[in-house]
């Protein structure tokens, strides 16, 4: 087995990998609930297949039964397993148009205006909290010039500048600790909320046939926030009254990105506003309920 090559990380801050809004942990989007208009993510995950050969650097690096046995520590640690092997990752997150091209977060001069307190995922990027440390270099060769993952900016290198990657692990000691904390993040989001949503959803999900058609392989279903607010507001007075000011802020962002959209007049935000009105049908029968 070719071990791989060492990857570098210079950031420039350039502001180009903040292109869209980031995941979030559900205390991430509470402390910023008048920044970021929340959602709930559900994806399809597959698991590694050993034998599997990728190309890194101009080397073959191929997936061992290690990294086989890390994913599924992580999946079950972090995610929700479905029949056929697969894995259901319950996941807030900030979501925007996608014609606005940039995180809220940044500032007018690409600078990231929450820095001090920012995501853990912003902490970690270009790590992916879902890939074994062994695999962190594929998923690094993904987002270099000509990667299918590619962000425009070309600060992931070869060879030992700053070294991120070396072979199997993550050497950088700040970086290998905000891939820790993202994955803590994820945990803890199961243990609170993630559990009863899962098992909110999935008859729903599995569908008549158990399918699951409703989100396609490797694919993406975005919902309201109304499960998992509803899961917490459930824990008493305290935990009601923290979600209904929650409500409250977010009814009134979306109601200030729509109205933002409404005077860009570009067809391609419709499906997005018929998302965010969505949003606000379901929140407000949610705020009723808990009022």
């Amino acid at each position: 087995m070719v071990e791989g090559a060492t990857l570098s990380f210079d950031c420039t801050a350039c502001g180009k990998c903040c292109n869209s809004p980031p995941l979030m942990s559900l205390p991430e989007l509470f402390r910023h609930a008048d920044r970021f208009i929340g959602a709930l993510a559900l994806r399809r995950i597959r698991p590694p297949v050993a034998g599997t050969r990728h190309a890194v650097a101009g080397r073959v690096v191929e997936v061992g039964e290690e990294d086989v046995a890390q994913f599924h520590a992580i999946a079950r640690r972090q995610g929700h397993a479905l029949p056929g092997g697969e894995y259901l990752v319950l996941m807030t997150q900030a979501i925007d148009y996608p014609s606005a091209g940039r995180c809220p977060a940044l500032a007018d001069d690409n600078r990231c205006a929450i820095h001090a307190d920012r995501p853990a995922t912003c902490a970690m990027v270009p790590l992916d909290a879902w890939v074994p440390d062994g695999l962190q270099q594929v998923a690094l060769a993904a987002k270099q010039p000509g990667g299918a993952q590619y962000l425009g900016a070309d600060c992931i290198t070869v060879g030992a500048s700053r070294p991120l990657v070396q072979a199997r692990e993550v050497v950088d000691a700040g970086y290998r600790a905000a891939l820790a904390r993202r994955r803590d993040a994820e945990a803890d989001d199961k243990r609170d909320w993630g559990d009863a949503v899962f098992r909110l959803l999935l008859p729903e999900l599995l569908g008549p046939r158990g399918d699951l058609a409703a989100i396609p392989p490797d694919g993406q279903r975005t919902l309201s926030l109304a499960p998992v607010l509803a899961v917490l507001a459930a824990n008493g007075a305290d935990a009601r009254a923290r979600c209904l000011i929650y409500i409250g802020a977010q009814r009134a962002g979306i109601a200030a990105s729509v109205a933002r959209a409404l005077a860009r007049r570009q067809p391609a935000d419709k499906p997005t506003t018929a998302l965010l009105r969505g949003f606000d049908t379901a929140l407000a029968a949610l705020a009723s309920r808990l009022g």
